[in-house]
């Protein structure tokens, strides 16, 4: 097997050349086409003297077959990649550029270039395709490979600036091998659901492990995903084998009549990462479902997409109140620590700290974050997760919950922090608090938001919310917007003088 991701993915690629690698409800896309897209855009990468060797790509788009294609070249070419969502907010957008510094912009939706401060190239779509389909001979030379950074994935900072995640290429190519490899046994040349957007980093799980399989993407538009009544009609003809989602979505696609054994007898694979999986969820699926096989992972995006696995039985599910995150994978050791010792003891509480090769270089351009949560345990590079967990006599790992204010909400990392500090960016908020709504197994349902207004004429706190959702259109991502908003005139203080937030956390969740 040879050792350099690129490489696998072009002999993959040369053995199913009539193989459909992508499908984007119907518009389809060849191995043939990976490879003609790839080697013409890594060609051009390097005619192109005003972007810098090695310098980082920013990629602007929702599902289209061009964003994983521009991954693959950019990469043959020595550039890592950053996929950036579309309708990102614009401070997040700027942030994000300002971090990376980018010298050029695949803009695959329209990219808001008067909106942001960006002087670098921008490439369209109608460019990219002209470039893409105009077959060039091409013989990677300089492809990523080793310890070099593969892709930079933007997270939340406390203060709410975002921070980049520098993941190598030897970090993700273990994450694949392992998903590969037999603690999942997933079908290869099979059809994969690709559901999560790029900016998220299991989407790994189906569009890099599908194609170094020779699998097909069913890939699904954030559009369709955002309206039930689309996504529920083209549900039965998406015709996927592997599910990989959030147990969110996947408790969405449970409302539909469609999604069931007897509608979709191909799906025999589901497996879950990004947010808590609940017994509730597994018990329904498999209801759906009784034959199909459920994994559970777990792993930050500084841990290359997910670094423990289990599969979870319908014993597991009917006996147990929380599922476990299972056991580390090959390279990997997980660990508990109380500060800045480990806990050897089984059953006790504290941090999960993870070692070994999926865990990231670290912050792009930020050493002060970098120091404080990457460290070397024995040598090895060890990230501190912020996520409180334990280890069982039998040596499967457990999590809990955050040990801060740093949250999952539908597959989401959110920190309420940012979420405060969006909120106050309405003239509208004199002062915000948000908080997590958790529901009956602890997973956090929704935000509530608890603002103190500026003065204002509204007449009633249903008018005022919708001018504050509306101040805040371009400022906040959909997903980090509160549901419920909770008008006061002040809020309780700690006796430091702080605002008490865990005081009124457990207010709203009486």
């Amino acid at each position: 097997m040879a050792n350099n991701l690129i490489t696998r993915l072009d002999q993959v690629a040369q053995a199913n050349l009539t193989q459909v690698a992508y499908d984007e409800l119907g518009t389809t896309h060849t191995y043939q086409d990976l490879l003609t897209y790839t080697n013409a855009f890594a060609a051009w990468l390097d005619q192109q003297s005003t972007i810098a060797p090695g310098s980082p790509i920013l990629y602007y788009g929702d599902h289209q077959f061009e964003m994983a294609a521009g991954f693959i070249g950019g990469a043959k070419a020595g550039h890592p990649y950053i996929p950036v969502e579309v309708g990102t907010a614009l401070p997040r957008l700027q942030s994000i550029i300002k971090t990376a510094q980018p010298q050029l912009v695949v803009a695959i939706d329209d990219f808001p270039a008067n909106d942001v401060e960006f002087t670098g190239q921008i490439l369209t779509l109608a460019d990219l395709r002209q470039i893409m389909t105009t077959p060039a001979t091409y013989t990677p030379t300089h492809t990523l490979t080793g310890d070099d950074t593969f892709y930079i994935l933007f997270t939340s900072g406390t203060t709410g600036s975002p921070k980049g995640v520098e993941v190598t290429h030897n970090n993700i190519q273990s994450f694949a091998d392992w998903m590969m490899g037999p603690d999942f046994n997933l079908p290869t040349a099979t059809k994969y659901l690709g559901q999560a957007p790029f900016s998220f980093d299991i989407s790994h799980f189906y569009w890099l492990v599908g194609l170094l399989t020779g699998s097909t993407i069913k890939a699904v538009p954030l559009a369709t995903v955002q309206n039930f009544g689309q996504l529920f009609k083209v549900l039965p003809d998406l015709d996927f084998n592997v599910f990989v989602g959030t147990p969110s979505f996947a408790d969405m696609l449970s409302l539909s009549p469609d999604f069931n054994a007897a509608k979709m007898p191909q799906l025999t694979h589901m497996v879950f990462c990004g947010e808590e999986l609940t017994p509730s969820t597994v018990k329904r699926l498999f209801a759906k479902f009784p034959a199909v096989k459920i994994f559970n992972t777990y792993g930050p995006t500084e841990a290359a997409v997910a670094i423990t696995s289990c599969e979870i039985t319908k014993e597991m599910a009917e006996t147990l109140k929380r599922l476990p995150i299972g056991v580390d994978k090959p390279g990997v050791t997980t660990s508990i620590w109380d500060g800045d010792q480990p806990i050897t003891t089984p059953n006790v509480h504290g941090e999960i700290v993870i070692s070994g090769d999926s865990v990231a270089k670290g912050y792009l351009h930020n050493p002060e974050k970098t120091a404080q949560n990457f460290f070397k345990v024995n040598g090895v590079q060890s990230y501190r997760t912020g996520d409180a967990g334990f280890i069982d006599e039998a040596g499967v790992r457990h999590i809990i919950g955050r040990m801060d204010f740093q949250i999952k909400l539908h597959g989401f990392r959110v920190e309420l922090d940012e979420v405060r500090s969006s909120l106050e960016l309405s003239p509208l908020v004199k002062q915000a608090v948000a908080v997590p709504k958790y529901d009956k197994n602890g997973k956090a349902s929704h935000l509530i938001a608890y603002v103190i207004a500026e003065a204002n004429d509204y007449a009633t706190p249903a008018e005022l919310t919708k001018a504050i959702r509306l101040s805040l259109k371009d400022q906040i991502m959909d997903y980090m917007m509160p549901t419920q908003f909770v008008y006061v005139d002040h809020f309780p203080k700690s006796a430091n003088g702080k605002i008490a937030v865990k005081q009124i956390i457990a207010e709203a969740n009486q």
